[in-house]
């Protein structure tokens, strides 16, 4: 009788220990060592936009602190990757592209705003597949946070926005006064391993979260149009 009641205590046991560890995902490499991965990914190295010389006023272009930081980056994609850190503020930019082995991560009261100059989202090739802009002939805005033949890409944080400040795209669109078809707020081309959560994107001048040509994408976040 005790060894049964020692076997089911056992058994029990195991069966928390398992529903405990059920909930992370691992990753083993060659070398039998262990990482986390997904959105709880450490990433080993890290900076904040401010050491940039970017300025959250909400009137400040920081199109070039982006630009900048995250060139500064890409000398850690393979060295484990980078995080860029966007703390509260209101940091108004252009549109900016995103690297390889990434984590984009944005504070609780951090509020990425597009501008709303539209020399400030650069124009780009039509897609592939449309052979032309979506809403007039020739080319189109590039999103304003944009990547292409990317992998391992997470656009992630504490519940910060990304605020398009897209009105003035629909006003454009609706008077006829457009050049070029109207941007996204986020487009990925021919990538793979991205995750996009716990942010909130409002107001984009066309489409919200655009992955095209992409594989294993990830999304759980907010969206108002």
């Amino acid at each position: 009788m005790v060894n049964f009641v020692c076997i089911c205590f056992q058994l029990v046991y195991l069966l928390l220990v398992l529903a405990f560890f059920s909930h992370i995902t691992w990753a083993v490499k060659g070398n039998s060592l262990c990482k986390q991965t997904g959105m709880g990914e450490i990433r080993p190295h890290s900076v904040t936009i401010t050491e940039f010389g970017a300025v959250g006023d909400g009137v400040t272009l920081n199109t070039k602190a982006f630009q900048n930081a995250i060139f500064y980056l890409n000398s850690f994609a393979d060295k484990g990757g980078a995080k860029l850190f966007v703390p509260a503020g209101r940091w108004l930019t252009g549109s900016f592209d995103l690297i390889s082995h990434l984590t984009l991560w944005l504070d609780k009261d951090a509020v990425i705003l597009g501008s709303m100059n539209s020399d400030d989202w650069p124009v780009v090739d039509p897609l592939p597949s449309y052979g032309r802009g979506r809403e007039l002939p020739g080319g189109r805005h590039r999103s304003l946070i944009y990547g292409r033949n990317l992998t391992d890409v997470i656009i992630t944080g504490d519940n910060g926005t990304i605020d398009g400040q897209g009105s003035v795209w629909w006003n454009w669109f609706r008077s006829k006064t457009l050049n070029y078809t109207r941007p996204h707020l986020v487009e990925l081309m021919n990538s793979t391993g991205v995750v996009i959560s716990n942010l909130t994107f409002l107001n984009s001048p066309f489409w919200t979260i655009h992955p095209v040509y992409c594989r294993t994408i990830k999304s759980k976040s907010t969206l108002f149009f």
